[in-house]
This record gives structure tokens, sequence and C-alpha cells, in this order.
């Protein structure tokens, strides 16, 4: 039901994607060279580490295996069966570069990764990014497709989506083979660093072991701080008041790395994303996963804020910061604001959105129209944000070369290494302490 890709797609069957040779990518890999041109399109520079993947398509059914594929003479793949028109997320971030009719393979959307790594979705119905759209890990980069005979099927004889990886020598690699090498993305211990102690990260353990999570959200309710990790598509509650125990919520289906908490009048929010929308589950609906219909969400970065009694959820759909709130049925709306990541707070009565762009971090305002204005923050890595408003104080943290940074708008926005260790981050401020939570 689903031959694909055969020998005569992807460029040759595995070799680099058109107008980027072999060469041109081991060189740049050898010299550690950053950014380069290619065909038009901006590729990321050489990392110093395995990019970080993630499975996207964990929830669908595999159709045909890695060895399915080699058996029948196909360079490799993996196929994941799922209706035209499945929104999907960026395995990891990088480069966006969109190949129509590649050979038996369809239209192919391919994500140049850093240090030479790249990963094709084959058989789309719908390119979504343009050419050199920076993209994090869970952006909807495209449509499945693979309706035989639809236009951009290629050789696909039924609806699916098909996932390979090239490494920097050009061979094609199994996805799930690399995810299970270099485990980047997955669930890591979660530590706590304050500002009254310098920064110093503890480890939070429990009577049931150490809280662990691929992402992370915090809220405080009083003075007692409640932390949620995303570990195995499932939400986890720790507090500190339990020594921080880790109990499973009953909120399954999590994708990606995107979570979001909000404390609403003592009740606990928290925001997912299942299948390409955004889901809300709270603490006096014994935590039942909820649909909110705002859909084309990337799997990277959501965040919630509430003001007025409304709770305002923003996520990133085709590469833009969407908007959506509690008072209008949660419809979604463009703020016009383009960002790979995105975190969010009030400040009196503005609401406040921080945003990674390429690297770096903008800062957006409603009472300014949203106009999206450059912090002088850069060097950002991944799709990780989080803000905290303390005192008036605004207050944003990244993650950079594996460390958490702060910068405040105190210091003209200074990017200030913590010393705290960890690629996904959260913040929060109780008794006007900073705390980061890092993983």
């Amino acid at each position: 039901m689903t031959q694909d890709e055969e020998h005569t797609c992807c460029g040759g069957g595995g070799e680099p994607a058109p107008g980027l040779s072999r060469r041109a990518m081991l060189r740049a890999t050898a010299l550690g060279a950053g950014a380069m041109t290619v065909g038009g399109v901006l590729l990321p520079g050489v990392a110093h580490a395995a990019p970080a993947i993630y499975n996207p398509f964990g929830a669908y059914p595999i159709t045909d295996t890695w060895a399915g594929h080699l058996a029948r003479g196909s360079l490799g793949g993996i196929d994941f069966g799922m209706g035209v028109g499945t929104p999907l997320p960026a395995c990891g971030a990088g480069t966006i570069q969109n190949i129509p009719y590649n050979g038996s393979g369809g239209h192919t959307v391919t994500i140049h990764h850093g240090e030479g790594y790249r990963s094709q979705y084959m058989h789309l119905s719908q390119f979504l990014l343009g050419n050199g759209a920076s993209v994090g890990a869970g952006t909807i980069v495209g449509r499945s497709g693979g309706a035989a005979g639809a236009d951009g099927s290629g050789s696909s004889t039924g609806p699916h989506v098909h996932w390979h990886m090239i490494d920097p020598a050009g061979n094609r690699i199994s996805p799930l083979v690399y995810i299970g090498q270099n485990p980047g993305g997955q669930s890591r211990q979660v530590y706590e660093a304050a500002s009254n102690n310098s920064w110093r990260a503890l480890p939070i353990s429990g009577s049931a072991g150490a809280v662990t999570g691929s992402a992370v959200a915090t809220i405080a309710l009083g003075t007692t701080k409640v932390v949620y990790s995303l570990n195995g598509g499932r939400i986890y509650e720790a507090a500190s008041n339990a020594g921080w125990q880790n109990l499973w919520t009953g909120v399954q289906g999590a994708q990606g790395t995107a979570l979001a908490a909000l404390n609403v009048n003592g009740v606990k929010h928290i925001y997912n994303v299942v299948d390409g929308y955004v889901h809300e589950a709270a603490s006096n609906n014994a935590w039942r996963n909820l649909n909110s219909g705002i859909s084309g969400v990337g799997s990277s970065s959501i965040a919630a804020i509430q003001l007025g009694g409304v709770k305002y959820v923003y996520s990133i759909v085709g590469g833009y910061v969407h908007e959506a709130h509690s008072a209008n049925a949660w419809r979604n709306l463009n703020t016009g604001i383009p960002a790979s990541a995105v975190a969010a707070i009030t400040l009196g009565t503005t609401k406040i959105i921080y945003t990674v762009n390429g690297g770096r971090i903008y800062e957006a305002a409603s009472n300014a129209g949203w106009q999206n204005l450059w912090t002088g923050i850069s060097g950002v890595s991944g799709s990780t944000l989080a803000a905290t408003n303390v005192n008036g104080i605004k207050h944003v943290y990244t993650s950079a070369g594996g460390y958490v940074h702060e910068a405040a708008s105190n210091n003209a926005w200074r990017n200030l290494n913590s010393g705290v260790g960890g690629s996904t981050v959260s913040a929060l401020a109780v008794g006007g302490v900073k705390l980061i939570y890092a993983s």
C-alpha cells in the first residue's frame, strides 16, 4: 500500500538534496563552519553535539518499517499511516528546504539540522513554510498526503508520511535508531535553582524518585511551588510541599516539548499539544484533557497567561505566534509575529510576548499593537523560552550552549549565563525570589 521513494527519489536516493553537494556538506562539517547558503537556503551552522531529534509521529501506526523498505530495494525509511492533510511537526530545530515533485518521493520537505544532519518527510499534500524558514522542534512544516495519484504523492499508493534522516556523509539513516543513540530530546532530571543562592542548581527528588521530563512548566500556588513535567506523552505533577513526589495527572497523549501551566484563582491549568491541537486540563475537572479547538499548532512551544479572569494561550502556527483566549471560545488569531518559540507575561494590563526568531529574542506588547522589537539578546539555541515578572522587572530565560541564560529589562537585556545547565527551562517568582527549573 505504501510503496515509495525507490532509487529514483530524493535527489538520487539518499544523496544531499538538490543544490547541496556532499563535498560542500562534509567540508562545512569538517571545518566547523558557520552558516552556509545552498540554493538560496541559509543552513544552520555546525553544532558541537548531535542535534536533538524526537519522534513527532509516535501516535500513528507504522505501516512499513525500515527493514521492510530495505527488503524491497529502497534506501530506507519509516512509513506512518495518517489521513491526508495531517499536520507534520518538525522532528527537530533547523532550516526548511522544500523539494516539489521529488521523484517517487513526491513533495518532500527537508529540515537541515546542525552538524550536517537532515530529515526528510515525503509524499506531502502541502508545503506550509518557505525555503530558508527557521523552525523549532514541533513547528508544523507541511501536511501529509500519499493518496494514490494525488498531486505530490509520488509513487505512494496510500495516505501516509515517509520519514528518514541523512547523515553528514550523505547516507540515509533510521530516525528511530538515531534517537536511541542520541537521546538528547528524552526525559532528563529536573533541577531547581534560585537567585538567592546564586543559582545553585539542586536536583528535584522525592519519595517516588527523581522528577524527570522532556519539558517543564511551573506555577506558584500560594507559597507552594508546583512543577509539571512531560514524560513519555504523560504529564506529571510534583509539589514542594509533598517533597516533590511525582504524581501522574491522568493527562496523556502530549507530543513534542510544548507544555504550559497557569494558576487561575487557585485552579491549576495545564496546556499541551496533541495532534496539532492545544489541549487544556484543569484540577477541578480531574485533569480531563480537553481540545481547545486551537489547531495547526507546533508542538515545540506554547505559553499561557491570565488577565482579568481571561485565559490567554500563545502558540506557533505556520511560523507565526497566534493568540487565543477563553473569552472568545479560543478562536485562534494571528498576531503577525514570526517565531519558533514563545513565552508570555503580564505587566499591569499589558500582555507581553517574547519570541525566538533566528536565534534572537524579540519582545512585543499588546499596547503597541504587538510591534516586534529585538531585545538585543542573541545566540539562543533550540526552542526553549521562559519569562517572568518580578516586581515590575521583566526577566527572560533561554538556553544557549547547554546553559540557561537570564536577561532582565533593568540591565538593558544583557544575556547572563546563570551557570545552570539544561536545554529546557521554566521560571517563576515566589516571594520575590526568582526560580529556574531546567532539565
